[in-house]
C-alpha cells in the first residue's frame, strides 16, 4: 500500500500548540478546583497536659457558625493520634488524617434552631491506637 506522502506542516503544530494552552486556562463557567480553606479561627488550648495525646491546635473558618453555612476545621495532635470525633450534641462525626497530627474536614452544616445565636462548645476528642484519649471543647457562636 502507498501513503501519498503528506507530512503535517507547521500550521497542524501551531493548532495543536494552541489547543493545548486554550486546555490549560481556566475557562468561565467551568467548576475549578476548591480553594484550600481559610482558617479565621484559631483555638489553642491554654492549659496545655504534658504528655500524650494532646490536642495542640483547633481551627475553624469561623468562631461565628451559620445554620447551612460551611465549616472547616483543621486539628493538630501529637504525632501518635490515630482519630479525632468532633461534635456537639447529638451530632458528631470523625475527621479525616491529612498527615501525622493533622486532621481536617470540610463540610456544610445542619439547620438547627431558630433566629437567635446561640453560643455552644464544639466538642473535640482525640485518640491513639492503644485507646487513650483526651479531649477539648472550643466554644463558638451558631445562628
Amino acid at each position: 500500500m502507498r501513503t501519498n506522502g503528506r507530512r503535517f506542516g507547521a500550521g497542524f503544530f501551531f493548532c495543536a500548540a494552541s489547543l493545548i494552552a486554550a486546555a490549560a486556562v481556566p475557562m468561565r463557567g467551568v467548576a475549578q478546583s476548591p480553594e484550600p480553606p481559610t482558617y479565621g479561627y484559631v483555638f489553642t488550648p491554654t492549659a496545655q497536659t504534658s504528655g500524650t495525646p494532646a490536642i495542640l491546635k483547633v481551627e475553624l473558618n469561623s468562631d461565628h457558625l451559620r445554620a447551612g453555612g460551611p465549616i472547616d476545621i483543621r486539628v493538630t495532635t501529637t504525632s501518635d493520634v490515630v482519630r479525632v470525633v468532633t461534635g456537639s450534641g447529638k451530632r458528631s462525626g470523625t475527621l479525616a488524617m491529612d498527615s501525622a497530627g493533622v486532621f481536617t474536614s470540610e463540610s456544610n452544616l445542619p439547620h438547627l434552631g431558630g433566629l437567635a445565636t446561640i453560643h455552644i462548645k464544639l466538642h473535640f476528642q482525640a485518640f491513639t491506637q492503644s485507646g487513650t484519649s483526651t479531649s477539648l471543647d472550643v466554644p463558638v457562636s451558631y445562628r
